[in-house]
């Protein structure tokens, strides 16, 4: 540049952040946004799910306790629609909007959150895919894939609801992956030994427990678990499926997971891909080439090999399509949290 002059970036704060957090990890889930937005200069309006009130309120008041400036950080409680959520979406005084939930829900926000161009960050809704190659630690794997789709009864935008396995190790793997499932604990999620709890509410339950019902239309095989008493699904494993079913395209958000059969890596990206969502993957392989290889070609905004939810705070998380719009951690929150500026001075 010419020497007489002297650039210069400032990131300076956006301004009101609302943030909308989930049910099913409510503190964790909404601690995610508020650091990032306070650490770069913002205000926050929290607005937890309806369902979870109760310990972002607390995370509040310890805030306050703490000597954080009244109106620093703010919970408000309530529903979304006609509410206090699409109330935050539109007030022309809130400058972003950060979203954790499902995809619907996220349309209707970015189709509000447009009349005053506010920006906006959704994590939405997943339907993760889990491939397990033929040269995979098979124990290794059967390990990772019952966390992955059974913590939290399977309450996880992360899950891996869709598992391909190589046709070679199919029997193996099953007949590991059949018992370890079985032997999950189901019970009262205040028992130190429950492996699997109830669903978060009635309604959630009669939501995940519709899909068990299409067995009489989709024809798939319920191999090991279905309904319980109470809101309990026990941990499921549905084979004799396909993509075209709901059951393998739609978001269940339950302890539910199809299983299907591959032969070739090729066939196994094609079938990862096949779905409007793209918020995780998994992939299970010793050969690092492969793992480098199929990571690149999966539409997925986190590629976990050999593993599952390790996080680290700094990498960007978001997904393609259906999972999202934008990345959060790290750089990529300091991207969206932050105004840049440029300031051009002479000398």
């Amino acid at each position: 540049m010419n020497e007489k002059f002297h650039i210069y970036t400032r990131y300076e704060p956006v301004g009101v952040t609302a943030a909308i957090s989930p049910w099913n990890f409510p503190m964790m889930l909404a601690s995610w946004k508020i650091a990032p937005a306070l650490a770069y200069g913002n205000t926050v309006v929290l607005k937890p799910a309806e369902q979870t009130p109760v310990s972002c309120y607390r995370m509040a008041e310890l805030a306050a306790e703490a000597g954080m400036p009244e109106g620093v950080l703010n919970v408000v409680h309530g529903f979304g629609p006609g509410e206090v959520g699409e109330h935050l979406t539109i007030h022309p005084e809130v400058d972003l909007v950060t979203f954790t939930g499902e995809s619907n829900t996220g349309r209707a926000i970015m189709e509000a959150a447009s009349s005053t161009l506010k920006g906006i960050s959704f994590e939405l809704g997943g339907k993760g895919a889990n491939i397990v190659f033929e040269d995979a630690d098979i124990d290794d794997a059967v390990d990772w894939s019952i966390k992955a789709i059974f913590t939290n009864a399977g309450q996880v935008c992360l899950a891996g609801s869709r598992l391909y396995v190589h046709q070679n190790i199919y029997e193996d793997f099953m007949e590991l992956f059949l018992k370890k499932s079985k032997q999950l604990v189901v019970g009262d999620p205040t028992d130190p030994k429950t492996e699997i709890g109830p669903l978060a509410s009635e309604e959630h339950y009669n939501k995940v427990a519709s899909y068990l019902d299409l067995q009489t239309e989709e024809k798939f095989n319920i191999m090991t678990g279905g309904k319980s008493e109470g809101w309990w699904i026990k941990p499921t494993i549905l084979t004799d499926v396909n993509n075209e079913m709901r059951v393998c395209k739609e978001e269940i958000f339950g302890p539910i997971v199809g299983v299907q059969t591959f032969n070739t890596e090729e066939e196994a990206v094609k079938l990862a891909n096949d779905t409007n969502y793209g918020l995780n993957a998994m992939l299970f392989t010793e050969n690092v080439r492969r793992a480098h290889r199929v990571s690149g070609q999966l539409n997925a905004g986190t590629v976990w090999v050999n593993c599952f939810f390790i996080r680290d705070l700094r990498a960007p998380f978001g997904g393609f399509g259906d999972s999202g719009i934008g990345r959060e951690g790290g750089k990529y929150s300091k991207e969206f949290f932050t105004e840049p500026k440029a300031v051009v001075m002479k000398l």
